[in-house]
């Protein structure tokens, strides 16, 4: 038998790797482990490097064997992400939080309360009590030309630097990110159906227009 700490009115989530690992979610910071092949136990913890907030509790966990990939939902509308690490057969054994390495979270809304992997394309399902969002794993896009850098950070959202005049802007889109390209008098995004173009005017990157273009790739040069 095992004894929990917790909240008053929060359940408990927790989810079995392989048979053996069990991983609780219990309304706190960090997420419990439990080998039951070797009784050990261990946490891992939410980082504030990684944009999480003090005080910002996990709700729910699941595990993607397909991926190696461990989710879990928090409180401020977060998902936190591991990627389980396999031990080389040339060096000992990784063992304990040493097993998982921390990915870069999903920034959504709300109180997230449920998550689920499912569907033969390993998607993501999220409730935030308001809405269930269906999530699918892409690589993030970025590009540097003419001393502007571009990186996505979320599905919708880029740090756009232009280096030779120090701007630094966040462009959040209505759009899932699939591409972007970035010259020192624009920045363009795309869909993959729809592209957007977006200028510098002083404090923030304007709309300069949206069109229509089926394309997985583009490219900018002076105004073509």
């Amino acid at each position: 038998m095992v004894k929990l700490s917790g909240k008053t009115g929060l359940r408990a989530d927790i989810t079995l790797i392989e048979g053996s690992l069990l991983v609780m979610a219990i309304g706190e910071a960090v997420l419990r482990f439990w080998n039951l092949e070797r009784g050990e136990n261990y946490i891992l913890s939410l980082e504030e490097k990684f944009g999480f907030e003090k005080g910002e509790n996990i709700n729910c966990v699941c595990y993607c064997k397909a991926k190696g990939l461990l989710a879990a939902g928090t409180d401020k509308g977060r998902i936190a992400m591991w990627k389980r690490v396999a031990g080389s057969p040339s060096s000992r054994e990784v063992e304990g939080k040493d097993t998982w390495t921390p990915q870069t979270p999903t920034e959504l809304e709300g109180n997230i309360t449920q998550i689920k992997w499912g569907s033969r394309k390993n998607l993501l399902a999220v409730n935030n009590i308001s809405s269930i969002v269906i999530l699918r794993e892409q690589a993030m896009s970025s590009h540097f030309h003419q001393q502007v850098a571009a990186v996505q950070v979320s599905p919708s959202l880029l740090n756009v630097s232009f280096l030779s005049v120090g701007g630094v802007y966040n462009l959040r889109t209505d759009m899932h990110i699939t591409g972007v390209f970035a010259t020192k008098d624009a920045v363009a995004v795309w869909n993959g159906k729809h592209v957007a173009i977006f200028e510098p005017s002083g404090a923030t990157l304007r709309n300069a227009g949206t069109f229509l273009c089926e394309s997985p790739v583009l490219a900018m040069h002076e105004e073509n």
